[in-house]
């Protein structure tokens, strides 16, 4: 299997055959000066080797030579798929009807009569080497990723097998990788398909330019890419992932992505793994290792061979899972059918806490309007919205002696609380469709100045989401009752929220807000009240 992770190029453009050294000095002279490669032999056994050494785009053979002759050498070659597309003239002393037909009959593709006229022969060759660029820019379509010039799927999936037989047959090992992008979809959503692209484009650089020189890498599909790694082990494999984990963590910053971070997850299959008795059993493996990558937290290297699961301390996992679960089966359905659903699952939130059930329709509303001040394109604006919506559901986790804790949380049980935007996005995260919501959550507690979680990503590195959220957050909990504090009016609430600009909140999303405020007061005014109402708790000035 080539060793190359893009398609090698630089074949020879001429291999010439012919027993009389003479010719073959001459005819070398006059296609070098034309600007052509050229090789040289004076047999068919030699010319076969050759041809397949060094896969020349055009052989000119002539028709008697040593052992086999002209002929069984165009026969033999037009049965290699490897010099398919090399084109094939024949040449001979003898210029009758009848050996043009034949040679045609061959495989060749056109016949001279000798004395060779130069600028004949010339013609000939360039037509020759057109031919064989067209037929492998035909053929390099077929096989590789348009986008990023990797192999393609279906091409890969046929590496794969071919090198899982030829590790077999001499008894080695091989590694396959399978690499995901963190939160790609977010990066579609928010910066554009066009950014998307360029993103893919700079990660199989970075992938080309850090495997070894025997391991080939390959598009599997969409945000995936895949690695064989010929005669590696677990471990050397998974050095090899963390160098291009680090390489895409540092390296890959464009222009229009701003400050967002670019990651990507890791799955290792090794075909010493006795699970592995086809190449669609290391690929399910690799796949498999790849989704406990996901489930750790993204951004690392795991591999089939060790079980992913940690625990949450503090944090009541089988309400989390089953509550994942739901969602899990909910991700069969189309996005839109899923969001008029999702009411349902936050009755789970409602029966243990009313508050996060209202508080979190009031952050969608909020977080919705605010994104439409600022601008923002319609998907991302309801990407907010669904983020609003889903952004506390991790709370069923909580135990409910801190979640309804009349008084203020201890340290221990604040850093409990820290969990939820955690376990919120862990929740929904077998929902792909909601991927971008997923990354929105995630980093809704991320500080403008840095000195948030879970990432401490500063200033434009957080998603403008994510800091929509945060801000249309504090706004509706500052202005609402709980029982351990009175709530704050409109205008205090959006006093600290000014106040607090540039250190824990976007100044454009604190002016979002504040436009918000002066445009609807009065519908945010029955919204505080109606929250008030629902919580039966006497409502403060507003």
């Amino acid at each position: 299997m080539s060793g190359f992770s893009k398609i090698p190029s630089g074949p020879v453009d001429v291999c010439l055959v012919d027993d009389d050294a003479d010719i073959l000095a001459i005819t070398s002279r006059t296609l070098e000066k034309a600007g052509f490669s050229i090789v040289t032999a004076g047999d068919a056994a030699s010319a076969w080797e050759i041809m397949n050494r060094e896969r020349p785009k055009v052989v000119i053979s002539d028709w008697r030579l040593p052992g086999d002759d002209g002929v069984a050498l165009c026969k033999r070659m037009r049965q290699s798929s490897e010099l398919a597309g090399t084109c094939f003239v024949l040449i001979s002393g003898v210029s009758e009807e009848k050996l043009h037909a034949e040679a045609l009959q061959a495989g060749a593709d056109d016949y001279l009569p000798k004395p060779l006229d130069r600028s004949v022969l010339t013609a000939h060759v360039r037509m020759g080497v057109r031919m064989w660029e067209v037929t492998e820019r035909l053929r390099r379509a077929a096989i590789t990723d348009g986008l990023t010039g990797l192999f393609n799927h279906d091409h890969f999936t046929s590496l794969v097998e071919a090198e899982l037989r030829r590790t077999r047959r001499y008894g080695s090992q091989m590694a396959l990788v399978m690499v995901d992008l963190d939160y790609f979809k977010a990066v579609n959503d928010t910066y554009g398909h066009l950014a998307g692209n360029d993103t893919l484009t700079a990660v199989a650089k970075v992938l080309t330019q850090c495997v070894r020189d025997v391991d080939t890498v390959g598009r599997f599909g969409g945000e995936e890419f895949a690695i064989i790694a010929p005669g590696a082990s677990v471990e050397s494999a998974v050095v090899i992932c963390e160098r291009i984990r680090h390489a895409i963590a540092d390296h890959v910053h464009l222009p229009g992505l701003h400050d967002h971070r670019i990651t990507a997850s890791f799955g290792v299959a090794t075909t010493d793994d006795a699970r592995v008795r086809s190449a669609a059993d290391l690929v399910d493996l690799a796949d498999k290792a790849l989704y406990s990558a996901k489930n750790r937290g993204r951004n690392c290297v795991c591999t089939a061979a060790e079980p992913i699961e940690e625990a949450m301390p503090g944090i009541e996992r089988k309400e989390v899972e089953n509550l994942r679960k739901q969602v899990a089966v909910l991700s069969l359905r189309a996005k839109d059918v899923y969001m008029q659903s999702v009411s349902s699952l936050l009755q789970a939130l409602e029966e243990k806490d009313p508050f996060t059930a209202r508080h979190s329709a009031n952050v969608a509303f909020y977080a919705e309007q605010m994104a439409r001040q600022m601008g923002l394109g319609e998907s991302l604006c309801i990407s907010v919205r669904n983020a609003g919506l889903l952004h506390d559901i991790g709370k069923v986790g909580i135990p409910d002696r801190v979640l309804l804790k009349p008084t203020r949380l201890s340290e221990i049980e604040s850093e409990v609380m820290r969990q939820v935007p955690a376990i919120s996005a862990r929740i929904i995260d077998p929902l792909r469709i909601l991927e971008s919501e997923m990354h929105l959550i995630r980093h809704q507690s991320e500080r403008y100045d840095g000195t948030g979680h879970p990432d401490g990503l500063r200033g434009e590195q957080i998603p403008i989401g994510a800091r929509i959220l945060l801000v249309a957050n504090a706004f509706d909990a500052m202005t609402t009752d709980r029982v351990y504090r009175t709530s704050r009016s409109i205008n205090e609430a959006l006093e600290v929220l000014q106040l607090q600009a540039g250190e824990q909140f976007d100044p454009r999303a604190v002016l979002a807000m504040e436009t918000l405020i002066e445009a609807r007061r009065d519908d945010i005014r029955g919204r505080i009240r109606e929250t008030a109402d629902v919580m039966r708790i006497p409502v403060g000035a507003v």
